[in-house]
């Protein structure tokens, strides 16, 4: 009888170890979110087998190959794995050569985002490849020497070209202003750390405006933190969580839908890990056909 005993103990305590016990979709997806509440961070996959009391074994029986993955993006996060995609060097180069070819002129940035071309506009200005648009063409120029790339002789001279062009189209002016916009933003440095973001937000305005940029506060359908020359969107979050970030993502959904280009200025980020992913995360779902945000941060 003792003996039987211990064998029905054995058998409950079998069905509790982790891997072995019932989970479904459901109570991945609850755990994943409780994870990210409770420590304001995303779980990297070891991380979150442990929260969740689970083996591997599990995500791969319910979401099959790239499971941890899968689990991710269906709580709309970008992937771990993805991070690490990069796109050679090369293939941009000839991206942007072709375009060239193909238009007859020099590309603008809202033809690579039409095009869906990767990295998006932002990427191309993180590592490795630091491409600031405006600087495309010089760079493109360099690569074309370098790698004897005698097919784009058309290309190099369109650059040679477009130092002496005056004339631009409607498009272009756009593009061409909305830079200048991303580089007066980047050009602002805070007198000092502020405790509130509204303080910041008064310093960034007489900034734009001592360089030209006309500006509405709080203004539109959308409620903008900032609209300048009543077309470009400027939404500004100080010291973010995960939450914060969240809703600031669906801030930026909501301006899309009334101006085709936006800055998303982020303050005291707490930690390089959630604002590489949010700005993965805008690239990813925000950065399509002429719409643009462009994610700065101070």
């Amino acid at each position: 009888m003792k003996s039987d005993v211990n064998l029905c103990s054995l058998k409950n305590i079998a069905c509790t170890l982790p891997g072995q016990r019932m989970t479904s979709k459901e109570t991945l997806l609850q755990k994943y979110e409780e994870y990210k509440k409770e420590f304001d961070r995303i779980p990297k996959y070891r991380e979150f087998l442990r929260f969740a009391g689970i083996h591997g074994r599990v995500l791969v029986k319910i979401y099959g190959e790239d499971a941890y993955s899968k689990l991710q993006m269906e709580c709309g996060d970008l992937a771990n794995k993805l991070n690490l995609e990069k796109t050679p060097l090369e293939k941009i180069m000839r991206q942007y050569g072709d375009l060239a070819l193909e238009a007859g002129k020099l590309p603008s940035s809202s033809v690579w985002i039409h095009q869906g071309l990767k990295p998006t506009i932002s990427g191309l200005e993180r590592s490795p490849h630091f491409i600031k648009w405006p600087e495309f063409p010089k760079k493109f120029a360099r690569w074309a020497e370098v790698e004897n790339a005698v097919e784009y002789k058309e290309v190099l001279e369109l650059i040679e070209a477009s130092s002496s062009s005056s004339g631009k189209s409607i498009t272009e002016k756009s593009d061409r202003e909305f830079e200048e916009l991303i580089n007066a933003v980047r050009s602002w440095i805070p007198d000092r750390r502020r405790n509130v973001e509204e303080t910041y937000k008064v310093e960034l305005r007489k900034h734009l405006e001592a360089k030209g940029f006309k500006l509405h506060e709080e203004f539109g359908e959308s409620n903008f933190d900032l609209l300048i020359r009543n077309k470009y969107a400027i939404e500004i979050k100080k010291a973010p969580n995960q939450s914060e970030y969240d809703r600031m993502f669906g801030q930026l959904a909501r301006h899309l839908q009334h101006q085709l280009h936006v800055i998303a200025l982020v303050l005291d980020a707490p930690t390089q890990d959630k604002f590489d992913n949010f700005t993965a995360l805008v690239d990813l779902y925000l950065n399509k056909n002429e719409k643009f945000v462009e994610v700065i941060k101070k």
